[in-house]
């Protein structure tokens, strides 16, 4: 209660939500920058579990922008690290690391017993998270950063679109490339924005993003959004899947 007393003060979140959030698991694809900021907030917030998988490890480039990584972690697997960091965070929480690549083989063993899923790497990956929100029928989070813009959005099966009939998500991503660079704080504010959304569903809230791309403009300051709408004709959306 001492612990958490900031935000159980909070009119409309209580003591129940915190209960909530603390009896939920989130897993996450990638440990990046987006990644670990959205994981440093979830965990010092009160999240009961979250598992990451990543096959990368820790380069110098990495140090500008990924807040969980130190010059000593060089060459080291970055979940790896990362879990031994959330835990000196946030002792009371299960963190669990995987140091592997996501795909189709093991997307359903990852994303086992979890509540939430939040996509913070690549298409492939997004796409076979896609898929497992919507055999779960649990929301999944999704965020890009390149250079000094970003967007966020939540999917929700059953409730609207998901990113596989998303063109409005696929026509901001074609302006990525993997030789994007990435101003440092970029991640912070986008996975920080996350660790909000991802505490808001777990309490027993309704999705603020759900329908909407959120897109951060760093270079003017400057918040939009577009509409996004389901494609009547997805396959994944608007047809059941088999379990």
């Amino acid at each position: 209660m001492s612990r958490y007393s900031g935000q159980i003060a909070i009119p409309g979140w209580g003591r129940e939500a915190q209960e909530r959030l603390k009896s939920s698991r989130v897993f996450i694809a990638g440990a990046g920058g987006v990644a670990s900021a959205a994981a440093l907030y979830l965990i010092a917030a009160g999240l009961g579990g979250i598992r990451l998988a990543d096959q990368s490890r820790v380069s110098l480039e990495d140090l500008n922008h990924q807040i969980l990584y130190r010059d000593q972690d060089l060459d080291k697997p970055r979940v790896v690290v990362a879990e031994s960091r959330l835990k000196e965070v946030n002792p009371f929480a299960v963190v669990e690391s995987r140091v592997k690549p996501i795909s189709g083989h093991n997307i359903t063993r990852l994303t086992a017993d979890c509540q939430l899923l939040i996509d913070t790497t690549n298409q492939p990956n997004g796409h076979l998270l896609n898929l497992a929100a919507a055999r779960l029928r649990i929301p999944l989070l999704h965020a890009r950063v390149w250079e000094m813009n970003g967007h966020l959005t939540t999917f929700l099966p059953g409730q609207g679109l998901c990113l596989a009939c998303d063109s409005v998500c696929l026509q901001e991503e074609e302006r990525w490339s993997p030789k994007a660079g990435i101003m440092g704080p970029l991640p912070g504010i986008l996975g920080s924005l996350l660790a909000l959304e991802a505490m808001q569903i777990l309490g027993g809230f309704r999705p603020s993003l759900l329908g909407r791309l959120l897109i951060f403009q760093g270079s003017q300051f400057r918040l939009s959004e577009k509409e996004i709408k389901a494609n009547p004709q997805c396959s994944i959306c608007c047809r059941p899947l088999k379990t």
